[in-house]
């Protein structure tokens, strides 16, 4: 099976499982408990038709099918440490609440797909960038969507 037709099938896996979650969203859930769910699910959505649209119209040369098969091998090692650590993250929400293990996944995460060499200020940089981030997902989730989230051993 080629490598085209595999990025396909998992896009279009993605495009059912988007549907299916779609169809299990519950309409009754309160004050704007489905927006942010139905949103999401909208924009993976959007985003798979948009690549395969990207891919079908825009071929691409030797040199980018071969640099793109190099990537491909060297990112193995960095996509079980990702899965490995979304695997740890999702069991420590309830533990330690979803603040602090967010704010510790965020982080680890956007270290560990870093390609640049890892220096002070691009670690004070990504410090920065989660913080932010999970001041917005403050925000929307206690104060715009008032949704109930796991609460820990901090908060």
């Amino acid at each position: 099976m080629s490598d085209r037709l595999k990025e396909y099938l998992s896009i279009g896996v993605m495009l059912v499982l988007i549907g299916f979650f779609y169809m299990q969203t519950p309409s009754d859930v309160g004050h704007g408990g489905s927006i942010f769910p139905n949103v999401l699910m909208g924009a993976l959505a959007f985003l798979a038709l948009l690549k395969v649209a990207v891919e079908l119209l825009l071929p691409k040369s030797k040199a980018a099918k071969q640099e793109a098969d190099q990537a491909t091998k060297d990112n193995q090692k960095r996509f079980w440490c990702i899965l490995a650590s979304i695997i740890v993250y999702v069991l420590a929400v309830d533990e330690i609440g979803f603040f602090v293990s967010s704010f510790i996944f965020f982080f680890g995460l956007t270290v560990a797909v870093q390609y640049e060499r890892r220096t002070p200020r691009s670690l004070a940089v990504r410090l920065a960038c989660v913080t932010g981030f999970m001041l917005c997902l403050y925000v929307l989730f206690t104060k715009i969507l008032m949704a109930q989230l796991p609460k820990g051993m901090l908060f």
